[in-house]
């Protein structure tokens, strides 16, 4: 069973948030619970549960101030220290903004979530943790890193990795920033770079003992060999998370499937890639997701039907791609596209797509600076 995107539960904390400060008691009551309702399936998220303790004594005291009703023994707020009061309210405030952000950026609201980014990074500087600096550093730097604005991400991701080499317990936190890391080389072109960063989080993660942790790194180390035009390399660097049976219950065993089709599609081993797309689209039916149906009928098109049959049907998938904001998806897919029909002696078509992937990057450009 998938967990629930911790972006989800933030956005209904913020609600939460908003009702509490309008004194809204029926509906805070309402979202107090069903985001209380949705931790148990919820992805780790050690901020959002934080968020949520806080909001809860907000909540407990609006029912105070509303209904009357008795505040808890221990309540935070029931001592005289305003210094504390004062800088809870400097985390709450820096919270909203921060998972508003983080679900703009979810939803691919790239523009907003930029600007959320840079008010909560103004109400960081009221926050003396640096754990929680780390964590924004990281998020803000993912961001950058999926626009391919790399100068931008590997400066926030160089001050989340300093942060949390510094601090015992955070090895995981470590593994993932070095994966943030990683995609920014290879989207500069620097694979022997990206792989290295790999090769140190996957030590991380059997330190750790994290078998799905591990699973991961192998499924976005192949990224890289695909990129670097290492199918070989790619498609064994799959086998590992396509054999975990965590991995394959979850929502995560659909972007496997596409990878692995499309690199045995790009070397020919067509039968073998049909035995995938057809496990893809029964995943599909499964866990609806409409981005990696594009991307993968757009593989399957490309690969199984000639350039007049397939051009169609790529324009339209690869039209939703840039319109949903998969920008680094249709970056990639354009590139595949107009390789393969150049292959084939189709110039015209490939320069058509050639020219969709340079719309698609300036597209990625235009939110820099927002």
């Amino acid at each position: 069973m998938s967990k629930v995107a911790s972006e989800i539960v933030a956005g209904i904390l913020n609600e939460l948030h908003l009702a509490i400060k309008k004194q809204e008691a029926d509906q805070a009551t309402k979202l107090f619970h069903q985001a209380k309702s949705m931790f148990d399936g919820m992805e780790e998220n050690q901020n959002v549960l934080l968020y949520f303790s806080l909001l809860e004594e907000r909540y407990k005291m609006m029912l105070y101030d509303i209904k009357g009703e008795r505040l808890p023994y221990r309540s935070r707020f029931n001592d005289d220290s305003l210094e504390y009061a004062r800088q809870t309210d400097h985390m709450i405030d820096f919270y909203f903004y921060f998972f508003e952000a983080m679900y703009e950026s979810y939803n691919k609201n790239f523009e907003r979530a930029i600007s959320l980014y840079k008010v909560a990074e103004k109400k960081l500087s009221k926050i003396p943790d640096e754990i929680e600096a780390a964590e924004f550093y990281s998020k803000v730097a993912s961001l950058y890193m999926s626009l391919r604005q790399s100068v931008v991400s590997l400066n926030y991701i160089n001050q989340a990795i300093n942060i949390y080499k510094g601090h015992k317990g955070y090895e995981k936190k470590l593994a993932i920033s070095m994966v943030v890391m990683a995609t920014n080389y290879m989207h500069m072109g620097r694979y022997n770079d990206a792989e290295a960063y790999y090769d140190r989080a996957i030590s991380i993660s059997k330190e750790l003992n994290d078998h799905f942790l591990e699973v991961m790194l192998y499924h976005n180390v192949s990224i890289v060999y695909s990129v670097a035009d290492r199918p070989h390399d790619c498609i064994n660097a799959l086998r590992k998370p396509l054999s975990n049976e965590s991995w394959c219950s979850s929502g995560y065993l659909i972007n496997s499937i596409y990878m692995i089709t499309r690199e045995l599609f790009k070397i020919g081993k067509n039968d073998e890639a049909h035995i995938y797309y057809q496990k893809g689209l029964k995943e599909l039916k499964r866990r609806e997701n409409k981005i990696y149906e594009a991307k993968l009928n757009i593989v399957y098109e490309l690969y199984s039907k000639n350039t007049s049959e397939s051009i169609d049907n790529c324009r339209s998938y690869l039209h939703y791609l840039i319109e949903r904001n998969d920008l680094d998806g249709a970056i990639e897919l354009s590139l595949i596209i107009s390789k393969h029909y150049e292959e084939n002696e189709d110039y015209q078509e490939a320069l058509e797509f050639a020219k969709k992937a340079i719309q698609a990057e300036n597209k990625m450009k235009r939110l820099e600076g927002i």
